[in-house]
């Protein structure tokens, strides 16, 4: 086979677009806040020239208030958790393009923008034209759920950490979200710190911020809203045990704070109406829509979450690099990978495969699995973007109990061919 020794991750924007959809949420995310009213936000949503038909279904007035409503809440309310946890340093996972980095360092913290390799390049080049204090803060493309990405870009970083993961963790499988509690855990007993999250209880947040809005009219306004994520992410729904379902909070609840125990982690539950600041959208709202929101944000917690000394892990198991063979053979295209395929290095196979077909026109990927240690969501999107595009589909032979066990869970197993 044609060995590939070296993976330099410089393939085109469209194909890391194409196989991480779910960087179209980020630019939402900031022309919901410049909708809100957070003049920083503003001020990047024209620095990038970020066209309003981005917001899409969002055109419903109501929708565009509501999820304006959301996503100020969380912004404000993250900042102040951030600055009042007497940590230094904000490493931002994913960093998207909020105005987080600009909003901490003028306030005296360093910034860690940590994302998509394709938008933290971008990210880096708007913050650094706009900030004050450019030299506080550096961006850095990684994948939560790879250790080692984590690990390089964060090598030159002293002192404790305050980690925030903010409107990520719902697009994770089990697998994945184990992985990054685990990630995150490691990052902790290396540096210290902290870790503070919305994502636990974003749903339950999601859903009272549109009662308190809209009462009877909560779950037509809800499924449109729903409608347009989608769109946005491109990411099917996934379902995993750090998120509670707002059907059933108590039990979701305990299994989430066993799925951080597991992991060597404690959390403390901040009370949201109790930390969260006045809102520059509410010259938009009633005295009564304020009033609603106000109480019922007392229902939801943000979830501040530290290392349980008690419990002594393991110490990890090292994957090996990431490595890639491939040579075709008629109208076959043949692959062996190596290490993990997850945002980092999926890519790099998209780019193959389309490079391959274009000259070659292969009707068959064969895929040897046998030292591949992880495949994450991003890899497996590549695998059915081969198996829709040629006309036999994609073979795996040689998968670990681990991949199959992710083939499964995601329900791959019915629609990729898996050999001995």
């Amino acid at each position: 086979m044609t060995r590939m020794m070296k993976i330099e991750h410089n393939v085109g924007l469209s194909v890391q677009e194409r196989v991480n959809p779910v960087f179209n949420t980020a630019k939402t995310a900031v022309c919901l806040m410049a909708r809100a009213g957070i003049p920083e936000a503003e001020e990047i949503v024209e620095q990038m020239g970020i066209d309003s038909s981005l917001l899409g279904e969002m055109s419903d007035p109501d929708i565009l208030l509501g999820n304006a409503v959301v996503e100020e809440t969380k912004y404000r309310t993250m900042c102040r958790l951030i600055e009042d946890s007497g940590y230094r340093c904000n490493v931002d996972l994913p960093c998207g393009f909020t105005p987080k980095a600009l909003h901490m360092t003028e306030n005296g913290l360093s910034f860690v923008g940590l994302d998509l390799p394709v938008v933290a390049r971008e990210a880096g080049e708007v913050f650094f034209s706009l900030a004050i204090h450019p030299e506080k803060m550096s961006f850095h493309g990684v994948d939560a759920t790879n250790y080692q990405s984590l690990e390089r870009a964060l090598q030159d970083v002293d002192g404790p950490l305050c980690i925030t993961t903010e409107g990520m963790l719902m697009y994770f499988t089990n697998d994945e979200a184990y992985a990054v509690a685990s990630n995150i855990r490691r990052l902790l007993e290396k540096h210290g710190g902290c870790w503070i999250t919305p994502d636990p209880e974003f749903m339950l947040q999601f859903m009272l911020t549109f009662r308190a809005l809209f009462g009877e009219n909560l779950m037509k306004k809800l499924a449109d809203s729903g409608r347009n994520v989608k769109q946005q992410s491109g990411v099917a729904d996934l379902n995993n045990s750090m998120i509670l379902k707002y059907t059933n909070m108590t039990a979701t609840a305990k299994a989430a704070e066993a799925f951080l125990e597991k992991n060597g982690l404690k959390v403390k539950k901040l009370n949201l109406a109790e930390h969260m600041p006045e809102l520059s959208i509410y010259r938009e709202l009633t005295e009564e829509q304020i009033a609603r929101f106000k109480d019922l944000m007392q229902e939801c917690n943000y979830w501040f979450i530290t290392l349980d000394e008690a419990r002594k892990m393991q110490e990890e198991v090292s994957e090996q690099p990431f490595g890639m063979d491939y040579a075709q053979k008629g109208k076959v295209l043949q692959m062996a990978l190596r290490g993990r395929v997850d945002t980092i290095t999926a890519p790099d196979i998209l780019a193959v495969w389309e490079t391959q077909k274009a000259v070659h026109a292969a009707e068959e990927v064969r895929i040897d699995c046998s030292k591949l240690d992880y495949i994450s969501s991003a890899g497996l999107r590549v695998l059915l973007i081969m198996h829709k595009n040629c006309s036999r589909g994609v073979l795996l032979s040689g998968v670990s109990r681990l991949v199959k066990q992710i083939l499964e869970q995601t329900g791959f197993d019915s629609i990729i061919r898996v050999g001995k």
